[in-house]
């Protein structure tokens, strides 16, 4: 049973880790060592806007005393502050609620307080799917696809441009030092006919 469990969760991490891959076109080592960078980056040098795992106080509606992922930003002295946003649209409110729930299970678990983690969990991935499948954040989730889609396509429209320009900017060059040589190679054979005429002028 022990062994089946830890396969499982193998199993689960490698998924996680396929996807994060697949999604962000980085692997996950590449990506947990980038976030790393950026964590540390951010506690030493300061950031205005940022995301860190802090311990809740209640904030944006979570259980105070877990540690969740709040927007912030860190002084140069690296003192870190939650920032606020005022009241929160109802469905991130719910994703808020229900991530809160998640960690609060996984807690219980690690505190050996929940027999059945997987129907838990299991209840918290419908409740997601639920907020998820709304029809009006649905379209948004979309249309933000969409736009992200739309710029990923201009951005690559632009480096074909600039591949090209580049690409007849260097023919240009080429062309034009070819020309020079041979110009040069012309002068330089006139020169020397030149030269050879003079010389038999002054044998003569």
């Amino acid at each position: 049973g022990g062994s089946s469990k830890e396969s499982s969760g193998i199993n689960a991490e490698y998924g996680r880790d396929k996807e994060i891959s697949e999604l962000s076109g980085r692997s996950p080592v590449l990506s947990s060592a980038l976030a790393i960078f950026r964590h540390i980056s951010a506690l030493a040098s300061g950031c205005a806007s940022s995301t860190m795992g802090i311990v809740s106080e209640g904030q944006f509606g979570t259980t105070a005393g877990s540690v969740f992922g709040f927007p912030v930003s860190v002084s140069e002295e690296g003192v870190v502050t939650v920032k606020e946003y005022g009241e929160l649209p109802e469905t991130v409110k719910q994703l808020v609620s229900l991530q809160d729930n998640m960690l609060l299970v996984e807690k219980k678990v690690a505190l050996g307080e929940c027999d059945d983690y997987e129907t838990a969990m299991l209840h918290c991935e419908a409740a997601l799917w639920s907020i998820l499948e709304s029809p009006k954040l649905k379209r948004e989730l979309e249309e933000r696809e969409l736009t992200r889609l739309a710029a990923e396509e201009a951005e690559r429209k632009a480096a074909e441009a600039r591949a090209k320009e580049e690409a007849k900017k260097k023919a240009e060059e080429e062309a034009l030092k070819k020309a020079e040589e041979e110009a040069a190679a012309a002068l330089a054979a006139e020169e020397a006919a030149q030269q050879l005429e003079d010389e038999d002028g002054d044998e003569d």
